[in-house]
């Protein structure tokens, strides 16, 4: 289990995987044929060719699928893998759900030596029998049910596995699970108030108890449900809504705007700064807001970075009700850098994106968001096809939900940005929230990296490899089995329409994510 505390800019790795997917069956076809003429020209025997060269009369050496817009976009970049050894041709990046694979026009490569090639079909929905694809190139092929491919030459025969994969699920959906979902950790029922941070390998959840009695929890992963609660007892009020985390310690402010800190959660020590605002960790500083001698609002950062000097605010920046605040790294930068979107000031709403980069703030936003108080930003991924073949490429995102509107109402909108909040949309529909997960605002978030495993008999083998440096999914194969790392969004709290608590987490993931990775 592994807890992201930063979000990083990862790179867009799925047209490298697929780049690398490519090569590695290019290679599984290839070597056979090289080893039989290599040591087909090496031996000085003549009579120990033949145990090489049949392998290379009956190879297929490519296999895709006819274009047909009116089955899918670009079907003919479908990437298939022919695995020799096994016999096996399949895509291992399946089609999207309901894609209709019973008429399909096959096409295929292999030696002129061979002297037939028959496709058989069984168990089909629309079709059954065999099709003689020496005659009938162009016959379409009801790959619904099972089909295999026998090439004859020299009176040898080798029979194939054709699977054209299809989803069972909507890949690029964002799925809310009904059956995850669990209360907050709280002593008591009905807590008033909650704060939940990601900090170390942990999640911590700040509870007011329905006695006004505090309840600091913590976990490694929300999954397990096994929270450690205790009862926490302050020489000070807190302001639930202000606990922050940096790479160092949790950070919190009193009602009376003394900043705290505690490398625990348990033990809180006074730092000697009043601040009216956390606004969030940047390594191992924490960001606020406060007041200099002459009363002026301006930035402060705990404990002091180098060569920084206090700012005044700009009298747009709002201070108070932002959205979380997330660092990030870019390759134009050699510091990490920040933002947070939306909140209050002087009872107006901000639709503007703040940024960071260790020494000033500036407004980055180009498409905003709308004016929200309180919303969430989740940092996550999200794939998207952009070019005209069948790959799906990676982008690192952040999507923003919830939050309440300027006129008092809840934003119902998912929105996504793939700039690090440069530029602002409303997401795709299958990223937007199910009716049964209901607008919020002042929710939390975490992302949880969950075990997962598959088997790979139905597919290909491959020897041990440990995931390519920056892989979004941390993977590893042993044999047939592979165990790759799955990031899961829990969504903590809120408060709803009827402005009481949500006592929920809820969970969600990115269907995709969940599938067995490509190599």
């Amino acid at each position: 289990m592994k807890i992201i505390l930063q979000f990083q800019n990862v790179k867009r790795l799925s047209a490298l995987r697929a780049f690398s997917k490519r090569n590695i069956y290019r290679l599984l076809i290839a070597l056979p044929a090289v080893a039989a003429l290599t040591l087909s020209s090496c031996n000085s025997k003549e009579e120990d060719a033949p145990a090489y060269e049949p392998a290379v009369s009956v190879a297929v050496t490519n296999f895709s699928i006819s274009p047909n817009a009116k089955v899918m976009a670009d079907l003919d970049s479908v990437f298939f893998s022919i695995d020799l050894d096994r016999g096996i041709i399949f895509n291992a990046d399946s089609l999207p759900k309901g894609t209709a694979i019973d008429k399909l026009v096959p096409v295929i490569t292999y030696p002129s030596t061979v002297e037939k090639a028959v496709i058989n079909m069984t168990g089909g929905s629309t079709r059954t029998g065999s099709v003689d694809y020496t005659e009938n190139p162009t016959d379409s092929i009801d790959f619904s049910g099972n089909v295999t491919l026998t090439l004859t030459a020299d009176n040898l025969e080798r029979t194939y596995t054709i699977r054209v994969n299809v989803h069972k699920m909507v890949a690029d959906s964002l799925m809310w699970d009904k059956v995850a979902v669990a209360p907050l950790p709280s002593r008591l029922a009905n807590p008033k108030e909650q704060r939940t941070v990601a900090f170390g390998k942990k999640v911590f959840t700040l509870l007011r108890e329905s006695d006004n009695s505090l309840t600091l929890s913590s976990c490694e992963s929300p999954a397990d449900k096994t929270w450690q609660r205790n009862a926490l007892s302050l020489p000070f009020t807190p302001d639930i809504r202000s606990l922050n985390a940096s790479d160092d310690a949790l950070y919190i402010l009193s009602d009376a705007g003394e900043l705290y800190s505690s490398a625990d959660g348990a033990a809180w020590t006074a730092v000697g700064k009043n601040w009216l605002n956390i606004i969030g960790g940047f390594s191992s500083s924490i960001l606020g807001i406060s007041r200099d001698a002459s009363g002026n609002l301006i930035h402060d950062v705990y404990p002091q970075l180098a060569g920084y000097t206090p700012q005044p605010l700009d009298p747009s920046f709002p201070i108070e009700n932002l959205s979380e605040f997330h660092t990030f790294s870019t390759k134009w930068a050699t510091e990490p850098m920040g933002f947070f979107v939306g909140g209050e000031r002087d009872g107006k709403y901000s639709d503007a994106t703040w940024s960071f980069d260790g020494t000033q703030w500036a407004v980055i936003s180009n498409t905003p968001l709308p004016k929200l108080s309180s919303p969430l930003i989740i940092p996550y991924f999200n794939y998207r096809k952009t070019t005209t073949s069948w790959i799906q490429t990676e982008y690192s995102v952040f999507l923003c939900i919830g939050g309440r509107l300027a006129d008092g109402s809840l934003n119902p909108y998912v929105y996504i940005s793939y700039d690090n909040g440069v530029n602002w949309q409303k997401a795709p529909t299958l990223l937007q929230l199910p009716d049964y997960v209901a607008a919020t605002y002042a929710a939390d978030a975490a992302i949880v990296a969950t075990p997962m495993n598959a088997s790979l008999d139905a597919y290909w083998q491959q020897k041990s490899t440990p995931s390519p440096k920056g892989a979004r999914i941390s993977y590893f194969v042993d044999g047939s089995d592979v165990d790759w790392d799955c990031p899961y969004i829990y969504l903590f709290g809120g408060i709803g329409n009827q402005g009481n608590l949500n006592n929920e987490i809820l969970r969600a993931v990115l269907a995709r994510l969940t599938f067995s990775p490509l190599f």
